[in-house]
């Protein structure tokens, strides 16, 4: 079943939003968010793995998430990928892909692929690699970024409206041209899944009764704040079993 996702539109202005940048400070220099570069593929696919486990619709794919990610970061009018490094690893990461809205006349983006390591949650990068994408496209004069969220993720749709963002009565449909990437993104629906925190499994025969998750549902449909009902880890710490 096709989900309806929020469709957020920012038209960019120079008003209000220069003076909520220059008014944020982080715990953390700037210079530690660059653009991503060859050779960083492996790092951002990982994070990607965290981000599909806690979607809906999708399933981590290494080997197709490096591809994707190489053909943007080698061909720059696609698109940039903006990563936050610290310690010679990259905690987070966000992409802008590049398109062109002929009702502006002029270039916009899609935002997309936005996700923070666990551990580096609610330190403001997430916030601060947001303001750089954003800064990006004002200084190369887009006019408007759009993004998808889940229509369950409360929270994500919260962060974006403190960021300008607003909401579209516009809905998202798509279609899959090729169906072999629809049966993967079904193939483990049965499989169980662990919490990497405490170990605990979820196994979709039995679902969550605690939650009232109904027994047969698969893990990528539970919704986006779905917790362990042991330690309360949110889905990004939870693993499919080999």
């Amino acid at each position: 079943m096709e989900l309806a996702y929020c469709r957020i539109v920012l038209k960019i202005a120079e008003q209000d939003m220069a003076t909520i940048q220059h008014n944020v400070s982080y715990p953390f220099s700037m210079n530690q968010i660059r653009t991503a570069a060859a050779g960083d593929e492996r790092q951002c696919a990982a994070l990607l793995a965290i981000l599909f486990a806690q979607e809906k619709e999708f399933l981590p794919d290494a080997e197709a998430q490096a591809r994707g990610l190489a053909a943007i970061i080698g061909n720059p009018e696609l698109g940039r990928i903006f990563v936050f490094e610290s310690g010679g690893l990259i905690r987070g990461m966000v992409m802008l892909l590049f398109t062109v809205s002929t009702w502006l006349g002029k270039k916009v983006a899609l935002l997309e692929d936005m996700i923070v390591a666990p551990e580096w949650r609610e330190k403001g990068v997430g916030s601060a690699l947001v303001d750089h994408a954003i800064e990006y496209a004002k200084t190369e004069d887009f006019g408007r970024i759009t993004l998808l969220t889940d229509s369950d993720n409360q929270s994500a749709q919260r962060f974006y409206l403190s960021k300008g963002f607003s909401r579209s009565e516009m809905v998202v449909f798509r279609k899959l041209l090729d169906t072999s990437d629809l049966a993967a993104i079904k193939e483990h629906d049965a499989d169980p899944w662990m919490c990497r925190e405490c170990g605990w499994l979820y196994d979709p025969a039995e679902g969550d009764q605690e939650s009232r998750v109904k027994a047969g549902t698969p893990f990528r449909l539970l919704p986006s704040d779905w917790s362990c009902p042991v330690c309360f880890a949110g889905k990004a710490f939870f693993d499919l079993l080999p």
